[in-house]
């Protein structure tokens, strides 16, 4: 798949927020990008963030042990990483600028989406290792929880080549609440390659669907849960996909995962909104457990009642920042 005239585009613009830590996790995020359209106006923001145990072992010991070798490190790396974003981002007509950051990559590739007033973070899923590549790093997994944005976790398509090329699918589940509105629209919004076909599942607790069938029950979970798909499906009716609906019992997480891997679906697509105490708890616990047991790449669409405070960037961290603007 190709960005180009075949692709729907999106009526808005969009503020992308690249969370890298290496070269791999930057070129795996612009594969990702490369695959949709976006639309004129798009800026990208790379933000990449130096630990000071991430500092290569010979540059400590050419820099001397000190705060020379780790900013010798933050400007290699955004060198590094400016050259391959000019390179590929000029071509899509998206404007791009890369800020390499010294400290605690969750807080501050958090702070730096709130600050630039990010759309969405896109996050490899895990960055620290190959090793079961599927699962949440620490990172990724604290974004999915305290974002202040949408997070889209990225993970490489699966090669299947008895398959050969089909449409893009995308699973988004929902419970009628504004969260899950919020992501239906962001769905609807956003462009996907022609020919995307979008699935609308509901979970209804087993036990209950189980009463309802042998007359026990008054069914109230099974409309509600018709109810969240009819009003998903008419917010997608305007978008130009193929899309199918269906209710489905059991554990929410555990049901999501398996109609994703069942129909073999590129993306899921959940929403979350910040609540406090125990459903809090629930709300996040969904989101984080979707986003890290799915093979495939998950979108975690925050939405918010009311704007977050900005809280201040810690010295240490103001102290040591170097930013590179690509050439025009």
């Amino acid at each position: 798949m190709t960005n180009g005239s075949s692709l729907s585009r999106k009526r808005n613009t969009m503020r992308l927020l690249l969370a890298v830590d290496t070269i791999t996790t930057l070129n795996i995020l612009l594969d990702h990008i490369e695959k949709r359209s976006w639309p004129t106006g798009t800026e990208a923001h790379v933000v990449s963030v130096v630990e000071d145990e991430t500092v290569p072992l010979e540059t400590w010991r050419l820099k001397g042990y000190g705060v020379s070798a780790v900013r010798h490190e933050m400007r290699r790396r955004g060198q590094q990483l400016t050259a391959l974003v000019t390179a590929r981002l000029r071509a899509l007509g998206i404007p791009a600028q890369v800020t390499v950051l010294r400290g605690d990559p969750a807080f501050l590739i958090s702070f730096a989406a709130k600050k630039w007033s990010s759309d969405l973070i896109l996050v490899r899923a895990h960055n620290r290792t190959e090793f079961r590549n599927w699962l949440l790093g620490s990172v990724a997994k604290s974004l999915v929880d305290s974002a202040p944005c949408s997070v889209e976790i990225v993970r490489e398509p699966r090669e299947d080549p008895v398959e050969g090329i089909r449409n893009m699918r995308i699973l988004l589940a929902t419970d009628g609440s504004d969260a899950a509105l919020a992501a239906t629209r962001e769905v609807a919004e956003m462009a996907y390659p022609e020919g995307t076909e979008v699935k609308v599942v509901s979970i209804i607790n087993s036990i209950s669907y189980s009463l309802e069938e042998i007359g026990l029950s008054l069914g109230k979970q099974s409309e509600r849960a018709h109810r969240a798909i009819g009003k998903a499906v008419s917010i997608l009716r305007k978008a130009p996909f193929r899309v199918t609906g269906e209710v489905i019992a059991g554990t929410t997480v555990r049901q999501i995962l398996q109609r994703a891997h069942d129909w073999q679906a590129d993306l899921i697509v959940i929403g979350t909104q910040p609540r406090r105490g125990w459903k809090r708890l629930i709300s996040r616990d969904t989101a984080v457990g979707v986003a890290n047991g799915a093979r495939c790449s998950v979108k975690v669409v925050r939405h918010f009642a009311e704007n977050k405070q900005l809280s201040p960037m810690p010295e240490s961290s103001r102290q040591d920042f170097r930013s590179f603007r690509p050439a025009a």
